[in-house]
């Protein structure tokens, strides 16, 4: 599984990325968006954002919660043609994610449905590396630690989830280079 598939080093080439889905459950709910955001050497040199076209209406909750509607998403893509594009992006770079098992555990049901060869890049979940390193959070939503940070990016979508992800981790990364010196 992917999911236990964990980056124990702070990296400097990799895969920041977050799904908007419409609702919680992989076995079940559909992703709407992938947004991911590659760095080399910690800095940004691609951007993948795709809006999917989930083939359901969405949950009033989801709409209310992303701003997407069923009329946003009823022009775009499946998940069938984005997912082999999206894998093509990551390449082998360990994948950073808040929460990472949330997201990659439906990036990889949608590999196993679709029949494409499972990925094995390694992760980070930032959400562990909150807890370590930022212990003083009211709490660990990503929302919470825009606020704790000061951070202008918009929550719940995609990309705007990632920068405040990438943020989170140099942060982290920042505070165990200061532990380990």
């Amino acid at each position: 599984m992917i999911v236990q598939n964990k980056e124990k080093e702070f990296v400097s080439n990799y895969v920041v990325f977050d799904l908007e889905t419409t609702g919680l459950e992989a076995n079940t709910d559909k992703i709407i968006e992938i947004g991911a955001l590659k760095y080399k050497n910690n800095e940004l040199v691609d951007e993948f954002s795709v809006l999917i076209n989930p083939e359901i209406s969405l949950p009033p909750i989801i709409t209310k919660i992303t701003g997407l509607s069923d009329e946003d998403l009823e022009k775009e893509r499946t998940i069938e043609s984005i997912l082999p594009e999206f894998i093509t992006f990551i390449e082998d770079l360990p994948l950073i994610a808040h929460n990472s098992e949330f997201d990659l555990g439906f990036i990889e049901i949608n590999i196993k449905r679709l029949g494409l060869a499972m990925i094995s890049n390694k992760n980070i979940d930032t959400v562990e590396l909150a807890r370590k390193f930022i212990p003083k959070a009211y709490n660990y939503k990503l929302e919470t630690l825009k606020k704790y940070f000061h951070l202008e990016y918009g929550s719940h979508r995609s990309i705007d989830d990632c920068k405040t992800t990438n943020y989170v981790y140099q942060y982290c990364k920042d505070k165990a280079l200061v532990v380990k010196s």
